[in-house]
């Protein structure tokens, strides 16, 4: 992390993000980055930036509402009304995803969405039910003129610039064999968000892990960075809150895994 290198190895690795950042293709602007790369002190914040999460009473949830509050954002969760979350440290807007009501309430004035919504059961539903709330989210957002939308995916989701690399493909095989209607709605989330044409970035993460920020954070598309099999939960709402306004991932779909 930023606060474990010294000033002039930030500084080179500024410089070799211009330098990345500049080259132009797609494809070059995904490589295997120090994290001082994405200093979690350099986050370029507005005042009172607001943003509403979604997915936040899951595990990666919680680490973006206390990644969020550590740098000073002003947070809306939306969360159902069944859901035993409480934090008083930020704003609750309480509905069901089909409520789009509810969802523009809970949109009103943010600067960025982010979502960590995703399946998390065997047993899940067959009717897409992550699909069709990130669609309805995605019409809110439009309603609301929110333009900026960051969530959570996989490598099950590919990107067409993606190569071979068997430490995702062979977990995306099993998802999709073993678990189709999880399988089904991580490609229809994908699929909606990449139509949705906001300023979108899908964060494509490894086996998610419960443990602190690595050193180091690897950043790219499959089978051309080299990726590890997991990724720690603090390193992805480091990586997604960063995204909020640099520009460098608009449209695409990195993914990230640590050392």
């Amino acid at each position: 992390m930023a606060a474990r290198s010294s000033t002039a190895h930030v500084e080179r690795q500024g410089s070799r993000c211009r330098e990345l950042h500049d080259r132009g293709p797609n494809k070059d602007r995904y490589h295997s980055l120090p994290i001082s790369y994405f200093p979690r002190n350099d986050f370029p914040q507005r005042h009172n930036m607001k943003v509403t999460l979604f997915g936040a009473t899951g595990k990666t949830g919680r680490y973006l509402i206390d990644e969020g509050l550590r740098r000073g954002v002003d947070m809306t969760v939306f969360a159902r009304p069944s859901s035993p979350f409480e934090n008083s440290n930020v704003r609750v807007v309480r509905g069901e995803l089909t409520d789009q009501i509810l969802l523009r309430e809970a949109l009103s004035g943010a600067d960025a969405v982010l979502s960590a919504l995703g399946p998390t059961s065997p047993q899940h539903p067959k009717d897409l039910p992550i699909t069709r709330a990130t669609q309805t989210i995605i019409s809110a957002m439009k309603q609301q003129g929110v333009r900026r939308l960051i969530t959570v995916s996989t490598g099950t989701a590919s990107d067409p610039g993606d190569g071979f690399d068997w430490k995702i493909w062979l977990p995306a095989i099993l998802v999709r064999l073993a678990l189709p209607s999880s399988y089904q709605d991580i490609i229809g989330l994908a699929n909606a968000v990449r139509a949705s044409e906001l300023d979108w970035t899908m964060v494509r993460v490894a086996l998610l892990k419960t443990r602190p920020a690595a050193d180091h954070l690897n950043v790219g598309l499959y089978g051309s960075t080299k990726h590890s099999m997991t990724v720690s939960r603090e390193d992805v709402a480091m990586f997604m809150f960063n995204q909020i306004e640099n520009g460098r991932f608009i449209s695409m779909a990195p993914g990230i895994s640590s050392r």
